[in-house]
């Protein structure tokens, strides 16, 4: 699988593993996936079409409980 973005912004979610990582700007790449412990989400959106998109996190205990991806 090909994955885009920023290689620095990945060797920062492997050195730190924060919790969640909220990402947005690769537009077309609406997805998840897990960098170590870090959960990365990306809900996408197509503006052209109208549509935005964006993301629900429920957080417990320190953890991540669940999230769904939204759009309107």
């Amino acid at each position: 699988m090909t994955v885009g973005g920023s290689s620095g912004v990945r060797k920062t979610i492997e050195k730190y593993q924060p919790l969640v990582g909220l990402h947005g700007h690769i537009h077309e790449a609406k997805g998840f996936i897990k960098i170590g412990r870090t959960l990365c989400l990306n809900p996408g959106s197509e503006y052209s079409e109208g549509i935005l998109r964006g993301t629900l996190v429920e957080l417990e205990d320190g953890s991540v409980k669940n999230f769904l991806l939204t759009q309107g």
